[in-house]
């Protein structure tokens, strides 16, 4: 594709941004598409700026396969895309091209570049996430403090020797602590020294899902023998093994093989061993082998640390003042945190306003009421199927309807921020639903309450019922 004059590209991206405006919602398009704007054709790369990196992550992750056909549907022909950052005059990071078009009318999601300083590009080498390793997850972004230092400096220890210290390694702590953060960390540091190793980080319910694939194709045997050649295996959410008879038996016998040969065992629960109930006993003791530690919630001065690091991270201005507000407000964990100041930081980004004490207090609320008495499940899931004119056990039900997947999801917005019940929890409530699920959901509300002034209306009436009890 040769290179586009201006008014071609400004016509083409015309095209681009009708066809969008009519597949999504007029929120979605408003906060996302419609502030990119093309400033560049060469070959077959498009380069588009951007106002932060908040609107260029959310694109590549939300709406990547949507402008892919919207391009390709008035281009004719696929290209790569470039985001470029404000005051920025080249293009940064490595190029990935788009995925091969299908059959007319079909088009796999394209990769973007992630937008980043010229001293970020020269500095920070990218790595590949080998083995299902999160590769922004390392010792050096782990912020550390009284709540994690026995946990980090053990980690530390088994990433220098992997297979001969603590093994397994088993750490447990409740939701969003970071211990999924600190695994990962273990996992890179291994990789970085030796890329030889195989290190595999996966999920529990990955775990599960791969074994019953490999069952419903008769390949088990395969299965075992990949997962056994592994150097170093991550488990995350072994709780999640409980009940699961079936996949209880197959780790077993991979917790043999691996510890038997001298490999390295790292996993991450909620609970401590013994408290995870429906975990075969003979399981619960291997995990208690090696060394278990714990992560606990951390101090206000770890807190606002975090806070610190999290904006520093993502180039966000935050006065010290908003930072001890955050960190005071919220004293749960790492991940609500974080979350916190996404919130903030994207209200102010989409409103062009400057981060303050005030607008902290106005989104985030002032911290001076007095909690009570925290609402019930139940009590949650009768005032929002109410609200939402349904019937009684809908929202437990599969049933997939927008309607119903909107009062579910505020359901457990309402359960996780007024209930202050764990993701796990709240996916077991509603229908034994996985707490990946639970997150999405969440996640989903608090977009629309930055995004829609009406809903945000609804959510805050609806909370004022609840809380009332």
């Amino acid at each position: 594709m040769s290179s586009l004059s201006r008014p071609q590209l400004s016509g083409l991206w015309s095209q681009v941004t009708q066809q969008l405006k009519s597949r999504l919602s007029h929120e979605d398009f408003e906060t996302w598409i419609a502030p990119l704007k093309p400033l560049a054709s060469n070959g077959g790369s498009v380069q588009l700026a951007v106002p932060n990196r908040l609107v260029a992550t959310w694109i590549r992750d939300h709406f990547a396969e949507q402008l892919s056909a919207a391009w390709t549907a008035a281009a004719g022909r696929q290209v790569r895309f470039q985001f470029t950052l404000p005051d920025e005059s080249a293009p940064q990071g490595e190029l990935f091209p788009l995925a091969d078009v299908g059959s007319p009318g079909t088009v796999q999601p394209s990769l973007f570049d992630q937008p980043a300083s010229r001293e970020e590009a020269a500095e920070r080498p990218r790595r590949s996430g080998a083995g299902g390793l999160i590769p922004r997850y390392d010792f050096a972004g782990f912020v550390v403090g009284t709540n994690n230092q026995f946990a980090r400096a053990a980690a530390i220890a088994v990433s220098g020797r992997p297979g001969a210290l603590y093994n397994p390694f088993f750490v447990f702590g409740g939701v969003g602590l970071g211990k999924t953060h600190l695994v990962n960390a273990i996992g890179n540091a291994i990789v970085e020294r030796d890329p030889t190793q195989r290190v595999q980080f996966i999920s529990t319910d990955t775990f599960t899902n791969r074994l019953i694939d490999a069952i419903a194709r008769n390949r088990v045997r395969e299965f075992k023998q990949r997962m056994r050649r592994i150097d170093v295996l991550i488990i995350d959410d072994v709780q999640f093994l409980a009940g699961r008879e079936r996949t209880q038996e197959e780790f077993f016998h991979l917790f043999n093989a691996l510890y038997d040969a001298g490999r390295q065992i790292i996993l991450t629960s909620d609970k401590f061993p013994s408290e995870i109930h429906g975990l075969e006993e003979r399981l619960c003791n291997r995990f208690s082998w090696g060394l278990v530690a714990d992560i606990q919630p951390p101090d206000i001065e770890t807190r606002v640390a975090i806070i610190e690091r999290k904006a520093r991270d993502e180039g966000i201005t935050l006065p010290i003042d908003v930072a001890s507000f955050i960190a005071t407000r919220i004293d749960s964990n790492v991940r609500d945190l974080e979350g916190a100041l996404t919130k903030l930081s994207a209200w102010a980004s989409i409103h062009r306003q400057e981060i303050t004490l005030d607008l902290a207090r106005e989104l985030l609320g002032n911290g001076s009421e007095e909690e009570g008495r925290k609402p019930t499940a139940e009590e949650i899931e009768a005032r929002v199927t109410r609200h939402f004119g349904l019937r009684p056990g809908e929202l437990k039900a599969r049933r997939r309807t927008r309607k119903v997947a909107e009062a579910r999801h505020v359901a457990m917005y309402m359960m996780r921020h007024y209930g202050g019940m764990s993701f796990p929890t709240i996916g077991e409530y509603l229908g034994g639903r996985d707490h990946s699920t639970v997150v999405h959901g969440c996640q989903a509300v608090e977009k629309r309450c930055r995004d829609d002034q009406t809903f945000r209306t609804m959510l805050a009436a609806l909370a004022r019922m609840i809380e009332r009890g």
